[in-house]
């Protein structure tokens, strides 16, 4: 048997509702720009996972 999708999957009640991505961080607007060229301009679920994956990975360069 296998396992559902994540995007098929109810959202637990215990995580409560998702927060808005702050659109205005460098963070945000550098995944955005990244998932726009993987994934085209529409909105998805899987589009809006690799965005906040990405802002969790984001580490800003250090200037010299």
């Amino acid at each position: 048997m296998r396992k559902k999708a994540v995007w098929d999957k109810t959202r637990p009640k215990k995580l409560g509702k998702p927060k808005p991505f702050s659109k205005k961080s460098k963070a945000y607007k550098s995944a955005k720009a990244k998932a726009d060229r993987k994934f085209g301009s529409g909105v998805s679920l899987v589009k809006n996972m690799f965005i906040s994956q990405a802002i969790k990975k984001y580490k800003p360069r250090k200037k010299k």
